[in-house]
């Protein structure tokens, strides 16, 4: 899959990341159809805040849920 990773302010990189896979029984496995930078993803860029290490970007999102851990009871597949 895509993703963008912040490695330090203002170096913010669209790269190929493994796809995602249900590690915990309360994980969902969404297909995003849109997304968009958060406001809290500017500090770091801006040089703000500190970035220790490549960190994923966007965590504001619509999408369709394509799989889900054994313990997920309010949402399904679809």
């Amino acid at each position: 899959m895509k993703g963008t990773v912040m490695y330090a302010p203002g170096d913010v990189r669209f790269e190929d990341l493994p796809d995602p896979i249900i590690q915990k029984p309360t994980d969902a496995i969404l297909r995003i159809v849109a997304t968009c930078v958060c406001g809290s993803d500017l500090w770091p860029y801006r040089g703000i805040s500190s970035v220790t290490r490549p960190t994923p970007m966007g965590h504001e999102y619509c999408g369709v849920v394509e799989e889900v851990g054994s313990e997920v009871k309010l949402v399904k597949p679809g």
